[in-house]
């Protein structure tokens, strides 16, 4: 199975080739253009034809919400056109599922001005919260960029982490257990807003 992999979650752009569970190319696209403008041409450059592909997967955050709502809409739109399974990821519980490090295990990343994070244990992950400045007890992951976030008193910091690709590896895995995959007109960009 030949899986597209699709992350906008931050100002960069990150796509993946998945065959049969294997990581084949990934593409990390850090451009000033803009999502819409620069996504159809950077993967018309890299030779991929999206009809050639078994399968899609998207995120759907945390991150920015604009670039969100393009990836999400563009791959949406993709699968429905080719009539072809989508399924989402969401890139907190990826950075707690691909990272050894001690649980419980608490990915953040920092969209704006807010640090969103969950928990995750072997058998169970919170919702994903907005940090208030309460003590969060296990290892903290997330990326190099927010170094200066100590949200635990262990952390560990990858220098970049390609969400597209790890996204595409549980995509194809969750595609061959149901290869109708999800719902298009049910995916949404996972976002949360502090209270006014």
């Amino acid at each position: 199975m030949r899986i597209f992999s699709l992350d906008t979650s931050f100002s960069f752009i990150n796509f993946s080739v998945i065959e049969n569970g294997k990581v084949m190319e990934v593409h990390y696209i850090d451009s000033p253009r803009k999502t819409l403008e620069e996504l159809p041409y950077r993967i018309e450059r890299a030779g991929i034809k999206l009809s050639d592909f078994d399968g899609f997967a998207v995120s759907l955050g945390v991150g920015y919400l604009t670039s969100l709502r393009i990836g999400v809409t563009f791959m949406k739109t993709t699968a429905y056109m080719l009539k072809k399974p989508i399924v989402s990821y969401e890139n907190l519980s990826l950075m707690a599922r691909f990272t050894p490090v001690p649980y419980p295990r608490v990915p953040f990343l920092k969209v704006s001005t807010n640090v969103f994070y969950r928990i995750c244990t072997p058998e169970n992950e919170t919702e994903v919260k907005i940090h208030r400045g309460e003590r969060v007890e296990g290892t903290g992951i997330s990326l190099e960029v927010f170094k200066g976030i100590g949200l635990c008193n262990k952390n560990f910091y990858h220098p970049f982490f390609p969400f597209s690709a790890y996204g595409g590896i549980v995509a194809s895995k969750r595609l061959e257990e149901s290869p109708e995959g999800e719902d298009p007109f049910k995916l949404e960009p996972l976002y949360l807003k502090p209270p006014l």
